[in-house]
């Protein structure tokens, strides 16, 4: 009866390790599946908010404050526990953006406030004025 009772423990152990094993690697998968798709989303808003800025904003300070998004977001969730990218601020940031553009027109002053609304969720001092 102990025999029995020691094989089943170990097949066990050998059960859970390999279900441990596929645990980390799906996870390490979606963290790479993530870091990728935040890249290609930011891209993509980048790409269409500087084909769509009107006169008055700059499409380096554009490209510029997408490229400190981009970096801050592919170094997570790093940057998220050190505190350079504010999550939270992130998120409003969407907000704002969905509100600014339900005409589907972006002028000028909306462009600059979510620029520096993006760069303080960087942690960024500078701003777009």
């Amino acid at each position: 009866m102990a025999v029995q009772n020691g094989k089943w423990k170990r097949h066990t152990v050998k059960g859970l390790t390999i279900l441990l094993i596929l645990t980390v690697c799906l996870a390490v998968l979606q963290w790479f599946i993530i870091k990728e798709l935040f890249g290609f989303g930011t891209d993509m808003v980048k790409d269409a908010l500087i084909r769509q800025a009107p006169e008055g904003v700059d499409r380096y300070d554009i490209e510029a404050t997408f490229d400190r998004v981009k970096t801050a977001g592919m170094q997570l969730p790093f940057s998220f526990l050190t505190g350079q990218i504010s999550l939270r601020k992130i998120r409003a940031v969407g907000r704002y953006a969905i509100e600014a553009n339900k005409d589907e027109v972006w002028e000028a002053d909306e462009i600059n406030t979510l620029l520096r609304m993006m760069n303080a969720s960087v942690g960024f001092k500078g701003g777009t004025e």
